[in-house]
């Protein structure tokens, strides 16, 4: 498939997947719908992916979410607003990341860093956040995936 806007071309296997399979259900459309939206479809990588819900990102609470991220932060996360997750300190830079996605309505990519509770120590991630919903009402879901990779640059939980 063609490479998706501010996308670079070497993510990971992982990644690009998620770009072809958000590229594959948007089709022609504005973006694609969050009814085409089917966790059966990408049942392999569960582990690692959330569905938020919300039109802010003071709205956005995580409907669905992977073991890995009850391992990574330490609790259920499930039904949790995305701002409860982020510490304070490091709030706007992630958040901000989210409110482009809905803003932009546009996939957005990142590679960054985030404390594992259960080790206390960072691990690197590689993000994508992937809208859904409609041009009428906007972005409703974002579709996330992160791959995780320890401090010698090996994946986590693949």
């Amino acid at each position: 498939m063609a490479a998706l806007e501010g996308i670079p071309d070497e993510v990971c296997t992982e990644v690009s997947f998620f770009c072809d399979y958000w590229q594959r259900l948007k089709g022609e459309a504005f973006l694609p719908s969050c009814a085409t939206l089917d966790p059966l479809d990408f049942f392999v990588y569960l582990s690692r992916v959330f569905i938020a819900e919300g039109r802010t990102v003071d709205d956005l609470r995580i409907r669905l979410a992977g073991t890995t991220y009850r391992e990574l932060y330490g609790f259920e996360i499930t039904a949790k607003r995305i701002a409860e997750l982020i510490p304070f300190e490091k709030r706007q830079d992630l958040l901000s990341s989210y409110a482009r996605c809905l803003e932009e309505k546009k996939p957005v990519y990142e590679v960054s860093t985030m404390t594992w509770r259960e080790r206390g120590s960072e691990v690197t991630y590689e993000r994508i956040l992937l809208p859904f919903g409609s041009a009428e009402q906007g972005v409703e879901r974002i579709l996330g995936f992160a791959q995780f990779y320890d401090s010698d640059g090996r994946k986590l939980f693949s």
